[in-house]
């Protein structure tokens, strides 16, 4: 009992001084960059000192980074567009990543959020404009969808952490995505929102502009 107060007490003098430090609304839009290949792929390229991958444009990811904070509340929701070929066919694929969670800021000069939520990905045929999905258990199998509801509840559901550097008005950070294996359509499956591959995560880059 005294050993869960002491952690209670902790958790608020942490996230208390946050939330009275914070604005009360923050609205922030802006870019964002994505690398596709993940954090291991990454590494074993830097370890062996190729960075190719890292200068080639067609390796990211490009879209758009909406963020509401409400106190030390946050909702993000991040669209992106990015080329792939699977099987010899050129696709492009779609992803709206939403998220809930926290977001605290560090002193003024920066802030740190954490959150999870859907990410919906579709890709579209660049041959027949035809819009398809990918399971995870046949990642070269395009399946045809008969309506876009059908790829929510097959979303797999993602983490995101940011690292956001204060500059006035505009913020400048990094962010790191992680996809877990659980997907609305098998909800009993809690077990796969904690057994995500830490290396598996992508990284990527935000500009964003503070409306108010």
């Amino acid at each position: 009992m005294k050993k869960k107060l002491m952690i209670s007490l902790l958790v608020v003098c942490v996230l208390l001084p946050a939330a009275l430090s914070a604005a009360v609304l923050d609205l922030s839009l802006g870019v964002t960059a994505q690398y596709k290949d993940n954090f291991d792929t990454i590494k074993t390229a830097i370890d062996n000192d190729n960075f190719d991958g890292l200068a080639d444009f067609e390796n990211y990811a490009l879209g758009a980074d909406v963020r509401f904070k409400l106190l030390i509340a946050e909702v993000d929701l991040v669209g992106k567009f990015s080329q792939s070929n699977v099987s010899g066919v050129d696709y492009t694929k779609i992803e709206l990543l939403t998220t809930a969670g926290v977001s605290m800021d560090l002193l003024g000069f920066a802030r740190l959020g954490f959150g999870m939520g859907p990410n919906w990905i579709i890709e579209m045929n660049n041959d027949t404009g035809d819009f398809v999905m990918f399971a995870k258990s046949a990642p070269t199998v395009p399946v045809p969808l008969d309506n876009f509801g059908e790829t929510f509840i097959n979303s797999p559901v993602a983490y995101r952490a940011t690292l956001d550097f204060n500059l006035g008005k505009l913020m400048l950070g990094l962010n790191y995505t992680l996809e877990t294996e659980y997907t609305f359509k098998n909800a009993q499956e809690v077990d796969k929102l904690f057994n995500a591959n830490m290396g598996n995560g992508t990284m990527g880059v935000s500009l964003l502009f503070s409306l108010f």
